[in-house]
């Protein structure tokens, strides 16, 4: 009501007033302005000429009109290109997509992707190919190589892996992986792939190698170098190149599932008749549209058959896994059809599924073992240990079955029960804090392995000391102390007697002795941690035994690191990308 009433007041004894604030009509914001106007003249109480004159001049000193302000604005903030840093963080993911999604270099010159980026940032023009290739990816690369080269100045100990492959131009191709501990972080870079014109010898492999090790400076600081088991990388690494090979511990086990199937004449036969059942799956739309009715049917999930791969490991596990999981659906789809193989029978679906389980903890522990982000070797013997107990507690009830378990058991005996007497391998268990030697099978091969940790322990800190405290360490008698001008009658001439005696009794051997002992007395690291982390705590409590870590934690079981890049590789020199160089 007292709106009203004022509004009417300015209207009969001010009406020039009233000109004033609605000649913004125009605006959109009018309303807006016009009750901040009226908010002004809150304090009129009288329509005297001064009055007036004051609220005249409050009005004509108002701000400018809302709009007017708002294009300003508007008109000082509009781009018209994008700047350096915009354009530079745009190039770089570009380049990220391209490595990460293994996209040819070719992409930024599809219409559909220019189409696309036009979309999302209008003022964004991609880099040419040529760009990309000369100055983008190299200056991302050696950012990159920087950055490693780096890191690799300020770690003593690294462990290789490499392997070989041939792509489909027939080019073949060598590849290493450098692996160490950082800052208590493990590390897995691959550190280059290079082209092999030369005949795969073990002297030309070892060139190969050599060249690669020289340019990132690290061969004197190789611990181990692991590859599977070719005679020629074999004679490279240990004849020519002069390092410790480790075999892969995968490929061990892969050769060890592959020669007691070869050894079981029934279960290979059932095999037989799995693999011809796959692949007509594999290659009749009318059968697998069968198998996808009866799944239906069922209520099954709609599941495919899977072809098991000779160089594949567990492949054939996979396949046998897959056909038990779709049994009934395949088995009506097949006698429905006219065109099939033999189906199994009731027997030999009984024997497939007796076979299974005894071939699965080989797929766990390949599996386990596989790990590039968490330290693999010291993992090794306890998980021996733990394959040869399982399968022995299987209990097969057919032939094939029990012929299969005896001959797993023989065969991982023979080829991985030496494991727990490699000394590489044994130290790295031992200085695991979650196993230490509560994981070696035989009592003498952990005491065993506690001497040579002692040993190399006593080494170091020898290596270690200066001339003074070799020359103190080495004697057998207490020294006497020095006696000076000053210390004749000194106060602390007793004590340093005493720290003279102890000095002398404190060698190398007794120290590595004892700081060993102080590690075993401590708890086990539950086995879900991290023993890089415990290691990262106790680095002052035991540092000659922290620096022996470094050394033996950083080596992997298997040479699947250098293998996964070749699994990528795959998709990298496809049909759109074959004229790619090894970088």
């Amino acid at each position: 009501m007292d709106w009203l009433w004022l509004m009417e007041h300015l209207k009969r004894k001010h009406p020039t007033l009233i000109a004033i604030t609605v000649s913004t009509t125009d605006d959109p914001d009018s309303d807006l302005q016009n009750i901040v106007t009226i908010d002004n003249f809150s304090n009129v109480q009288s329509p005297s000429t001064s009055t007036h004159n004051i609220i005249q001049n409050q009005s004509l000193t108002l701000p400018p009109a809302k709009r007017s302000r708002q294009l300003k604005l508007f008109g000082s903030t509009k781009h018209t290109e994008l700047t350096i840093t915009e354009k530079n963080n745009i190039d770089k993911s570009l380049v990220k997509m391209i490595t990460a999604d293994y996209q040819p270099l070719s992409i930024v010159e599809n219409v559909g992707f220019l189409e696309y980026t036009k979309k999302l940032q209008p003022l964004y023009t991609p880099p040419s190919r040529k760009l990309l290739t000369t100055k983008l990816l190299p200056d991302q690369y050696n950012i990159i190589v920087s950055k490693l080269k780096s890191m690799l100045n300020n770690v003593n100990d690294v462990s290789i892996t490499t392997d070989m492959w041939t792509s489909d131009s027939t080019k073949s191709y060598i590849t290493v992986t450098c692996h160490f501990i950082y800052n208590d972080n493990l590390y897995s870079p691959v550190i280059a792939t290079r082209e092999v014109c030369e005949s795969h010898t073990g002297e030309n492999i070892a060139s190969a190698l050599s060249y690669i090790f020289n340019e990132w400076n690290i061969t004197d600081k190789i611990v181990t170098i692991v590859s599977d088991s070719g005679a020629n990388i074999k004679n490279a690494i240990n004849e020519h190149l002069k390092k410790y090979h480790h075999p892969c511990v995968a490929h061990t086990l892969n050769l060890s599932v592959n020669d007691a199937i070869n050894k079981n004449t029934e279960l290979l036969q059932v095999l037989k008749t799995c693999r011809a059942i796959v692949g007509h799956f594999k290659h009749s739309s009318s059968a697998t549209e069968k198998l996808r009715e009866f799944q239906k049917q069922m209520g099954l999930p709609e599941l495919k058959v899977k072809q098991d791969v000779s160089t594949r490991w567990n492949s054939c596990l996979i396949m046998v896994e897959r056909l038990i999981e779709i049994k009934n659906p395949i088995s009506a789809a097949m006698s429905s059809l006219r065109r099939a193989p033999n189906c199994l029978t009731a027997t030999e679906w009984d024997l497939i599924a007796d076979c299974a389980p005894i071939l699965k903890p080989f797929e766990h522990m390949t599996s386990e073992l596989s790990g590039e982000k968490y330290p693999t070797l010291s993992l090794v013997i306890p998980l021996i240990r733990g394959l040869q107990y399982t399968v022995k507690n299987i209990k097969p009830d057919t032939h094939a079955g029990i012929l299969l378990q005896n001959t797993l058991l023989d065969v991982v005996a023979r080829r991985l029960g030496c494991l727990e007497k490699n000394s590489i391998v044994a130290k790295s268990t031992f200085l695991d804090p979650r196993l230490k030697k509560t994981a070696f099978g035989l009592a003498d091969n952990a005491d065993n392995t506690q001497k040579w940790i002692i040993e190399e322990l006593t080494s170091n800190i020898y290596s270690n000391n200066d001339d003074e405290n070799i020359g103190n360490n080495i004697s057998e008698t207490p020294a006497s102390p020095i006696v000076t001008r000053e210390s004749l009658n000194s106060l602390w001439e007793h004590f340093d007697s005493k720290l003279s005696q102890v000095r002398s009794v404190s060698r190398p051997d007794i120290s590595a002795t004892l700081m060993v002992r102080q590690y075993l007395e401590l708890p086990h690291l539950q086995r879900g941690k991290n023993c890089l982390d415990f290691w990262k705590q106790h680095k002052h409590t035991f540092p000659e035994l922290y620096k022996l870590q470094l050394k033996y934690l950083c080596i992997p079981a298997t040479s699947v690191p250098s293998e996964r890049v070749f699994s990528k590789a795959g998709l990298l020199t496809n049909t759109r990308r074959n004229r790619l160089f090894e970088q």
